[in-house]
């Protein structure tokens, strides 16, 4: 050990000693006039100072402070306003303000410009601008294409009405704002083009973040608020792209070659790069090499890229490429990516959007009453049209007003994606400073509502005690209500089944007669959970509202899909007429028949027909056939399930289902088709 510390510093020793004699015979090089040139030394102290302010003054010091600065800020004040209920976008947004001339430029303007000099701004957008590339890619995976495709035309309906209801009133805003704020260059048809769908956007990542916190996923204006959110920004951003593409075209007739490049874009999309990332799927579907890790990345920046060539923007390429990921219903490759690109998107880069915003917003600008009051009409008009054209279209559909309002003040939370729209309208030149910062507090004011006015919704409205039930907690329905018969039948059914249990035929008989008994004992609770209850307090009997079996269907089913992780073949003819029901007790039924099915059978498959009023449901499986006596008996009496008699079929969720389908004023019946085993429901449309 002392020998290899003593040879350490012996060449330690050297070496120093070599380098301090080259240092000092190369010095004799220098030119003589060379000391001449030299400005006589600072002191120490002034010398450390300047030069660490002078540092401090290159653009990457200066950088790294704004990194700093925002990220603190942003993180702060998204961190105080979740002990008011709001979302952390809210607080981002607030904090871009603070920092920008809003706030901070007007009460102190020298440290504003010291922090954020106008030449340093093009490297925080564009560095902002990367971190939305990988947000907007995030954004693109959480929307699932498969489970969109088998929405419900409900879904369809109060999405496509909440965008254009909106989009309408923007446009007719715009007529009324262009003579006051469109900047001179600019013509009508892209401004207004613009205006509506700054009005029309929903924030679907602020509103997912918003119903996982608030706990309202099984709710049914949860659900569907997702689906139509989903719906919305993938509508929404294809629309974007044909304004973005007229707006750059100047007009209608000059932006054909532009579509037809962005449809071109499109199908590229669709049948090539979307395969490929299911082929990337299938083959890390365990853990993602950084190989494969890079080879997305290659692929979400050369979509970006193609689309900003194209003159769209670089964000849709982005959104694009997320969309294209495969389901995760069969490859875990979002779940692989999403973690890695959201740390370094949401924590490091995208808090640099929300300054960048912020810095662009002058709420200064509007120094005057007539400012303000316009603001407020912008606002007041964006709610107005969001919230009531998705209530309006819910409330046709069938939902219920609390349910309606509801899935409106949903669907009116702007946020994050509402910022998006409008820097990409500032940065085109379509929105002045003023216009843009009034848009900027209708995102925020949007935002801020939803939290408040969806609980004075949801308490302000007293629902049917039995609907809410059945909608929201069947499974503690189960659990207490049932309790006591289900554990008697588990009982009885484990003693009889067991092998090792020896029972003569008198045991054996008190066995089936317990199941039979505890089978009535459930069947009282159901019967009096659907009818009797009902009737309490002069309430109606059910909560009718107008439907379409075919949406009822098409949601159970997709559940059940989801539950068995199987597909199942759906049918329907196109003029099924509307029915007068109970959407939430329909649903529970349909979606009992679908479960069995696909419990006893691995192919499913459901026919919905109709003729005159007449809406017929068949739900067939291919699982064990009944016995050639059980076919005789279903064939000769096609007649009401009974458990006394120990038909087939008879089991809980059936009698349940049957149950309210004649509360319907329909029927329900077991019948053998093709050798498949199915149910057939019949109902009568009063239209």
């Amino acid at each position: 050990m002392k020998k290899t510390l003593l040879i350490y510093v012996a060449l330690i020793l050297f070496f120093g000693i070599a380098i301090a004699g080259i240092l000092h015979y190369g010095t004799l090089l220098e030119n003589p006039l060379f000391s001449e040139v030299i400005a006589p030394a600072a002191s120490l102290p002034t010398t450390i100072g300047d030069t660490f302010l002078k540092q401090l003054h290159h653009p990457l010091p200066l950088l790294l402070i704004q990194f700093i600065v925002i990220m603190i800020v942003t993180r702060l004040f998204g961190y105080l306003v979740s002990f008011v209920a709001q979302p952390t976008v809210v607080g981002e947004i607030i904090a871009g303000i603070i920092l920008g001339p809003s706030l901070m430029g007007a009460l102190f303007p020298d440290m504003f410009i010291t922090l954020f000099p106008k030449d340093s701004l093009g490297n925080l957008h564009l560095i902002s601008q990367l971190g939305l590339i990988f947000f907007m890619f995030v954004v693109g995976m959480e929307l699932d294409f498969d489970k969109i495709k088998k929405q419900s035309s409900a879904s369809v309906f109060i999405s496509h009405v909440s965008i254009i209801f909106p989009f309408f009133l923007g446009v007719a805003l715009a007529y009324w704002l262009y003579p006051i704020f469109a900047p001179k260059n600019i013509s009508f048809i892209p401004f207004a083009l613009f205006i509506g769908i700054a009005m029309s956007i929903t924030a679907f990542p602020v509103l997912a973040r918003i119903i996982k916190e608030k706990n309202i996923g099984d709710t049914r204006y949860g659900s569907m608020a997702i689906t139509c959110a989903a719906a919305d920004d993938i509508t929404a951003w294809y629309i974007l792209a044909l304004i973005i593409a007229i707006s750059v075209s100047g007009s209608l007739s000059s932006s054909f070659v532009l579509l037809f490049l962005i449809a071109l874009y499109v199908v590229v999309m669709f049948y090539v790069i979307r395969p490929l990332f299911a082929k990337i799927g299938h083959s890390q579907s365990e853990r993602l090499s950084m190989n494969g890790m890079s080879f997305i990345i290659v692929l979400l920046l050369l979509s970006s890229l193609a689309t900003e060539a194209i003159g769209v923007h670089a964000l849709f390429g982005a959104f694009m490429a997320g969309a294209m990921m495969p389901s995760s219903a069969v490859s875990r490759l979002k779940e692989l990516i999403a973690p890695r690109l959201e740390y370094v998107s949401l924590l490091v880069l995208l808090p640099l959007f929300f300054a960048l915003t912020g810095l662009r917003s002058e709420i200064g600008l509007l120094n005057s009453i007539d400012a303000w009051l316009i603001c407020g009409g912008i606002i007041v008009l964006a709610v107005f049209g969001k919230l009531f054209g998705s209530a309006l279209a819910s409330k046709y559909m069938g939902f219920s007003w609390r349910d309606s309002f509801a899935l409106g003040i949903l669907m009116n939370t702007r946020g994050l994606m509402e910022l998006v729209v409008l820097n990409i309208g500032y940065e085109m030149g379509i929105l002045s400073t003023e216009l843009f910062t009034m848009f900027v507090v209708m995102a925020l004011a949007t935002t801020i509502m939803t939290g408040p006015f969806l609980n004075l919704i949801t308490h302000g409205f007293k629902e049917n005690k039995v609907v809410e039930t059945m909608q929201k907690s069947l499974i503690d329905l189960l659990s207490h209500e049932l309790r006591t018969p289900l554990t008697l039948i588990r009982g009885a059914a484990g003693n009889l089944s067991n092998p090792q249990f020896t029972l003569d035929e008198k045991d054996k008989k008190e066995m089936v007669q317990t199941i039979v008994e505890g089978s009535r004992r459930m069947e009282k609770v159901i019967d009096n959970l659907l009818v009797n209850a009902r009737f309490r307090e002069g309430k109606t009997p059910l909560n009718k509202t107008i439907l379409r079996l075919d949406d009822v269907v098409s949601s159970a089913l997709s559940i059940a899909e989801k539950d068995w992780k199987r597909e199942a073949k759906l049918s329907f003819s196109p003029d099924i007429p509307p029915l007068n029901g109970d959407i939430a007790l329909l649903h529970l039924a349909i979606g009992n028949l679908l479960d069995n099915a696909f419990k006893y059978g691995d192919e499913v498959s459901i026919e919905i027909t109709s003729a005159f009023n007449e809406i017929t449901l068949i739900i067939c499986n291919n699982g064990d056939l009944p016995s050639t006596d059980t076919i005789a008996m279903l064939g000769n009496t096609p007649g009401r399930l009974n458990n006394s008699e120990g038909k087939p079929g008879s089991g809980i969720g059936l009698r349940l289902s049957q149950n309210i389908i004649e509360v319907h004023g329909g029927t329900l019946a077991i019948t053998l088709e093709n050798d498949q085993f199915c149910v057939r429901v019949t109902l009568r449309s009063e239209s």
